[in-house]
């Protein structure tokens, strides 16, 4: 689908219906063969709509997101495959869906009104590349993820103000801070 900026990727994403938020995950069968549990491989994260999906994902533990868009979570089973699946023990892809922690209240499908992001010197938000992102869905449900050593930190309400102050306490790093709303949702 070619690289897009982060805020051409909000304006895609405010038109659409969001209907689910998923992470990739795994039945692993090979620590507790007795009983197999689910497993999230928490590398990337999709935002699900109506026509297509927001891919967010960490830029191989280097502190980022990229940000695009897909049709399915074919990538994300191929990463888990390349990586960890043993199919031979019958471990199997299995996405989770996040909805009811971070879409509840009650809509059948939610509508971005506002993005926020940070930006750092090697960030590239003309590329699809931010430090963390929130994304406000019919100012009321929040997403938050930024990319931390050990794979993707998904937060709601706060996580964004408490990321970025943590940030200002060091002046070396110097972010800069985005809010985007759509032009429909203006004041």
């Amino acid at each position: 689908m070619g690289t897009s900026s982060a805020e051409e990727l909000f304006s895609w994403l405010s038109t659409r219906k969001v209907e689910d938020i998923v992470i990739p995950g795994y039945i692993d069968r090979t620590l507790h063969e007795e009983k197999p549990f689910l497993n999230v491989w928490n590398t990337s994260l999709y935002v699900v709509t109506d026509d297509g999906m927001l891919r967010i994902e960490d830029r191989r533990a280097h502190g980022r997101l990229h940000v695009s868009r897909t049709d399915d979570l074919n990538d994300a089973e191929q990463d888990l495959d390349e990586r960890v699946l043993n199919r031979e023990y019958g471990e199997e892809f299995m996405p989770v869906s996040l909805e009811w922690q971070l879409l509840a209240d009650g809509r059948d499908f939610n509508t971005l009104t506002r993005a926020r992001y940070a930006a750092g010197p090697a960030s590239s938000p003309q590329q699809g590349v931010v430090d963390c992102l929130e994304l406000i869905f019919d100012d009321c449900c929040c997403l938050f993820v930024a990319s931390e050593w050990d794979g993707l930190s998904i937060g709601t309400h706060g996580a964004f103000d408490r990321w970025t102050e943590y940030l200002h306490e060091d002046p070396e790093s110097l972010h800069r801070q985005v809010e985007w709303i759509p032009p429909t949702h203006a004041h």
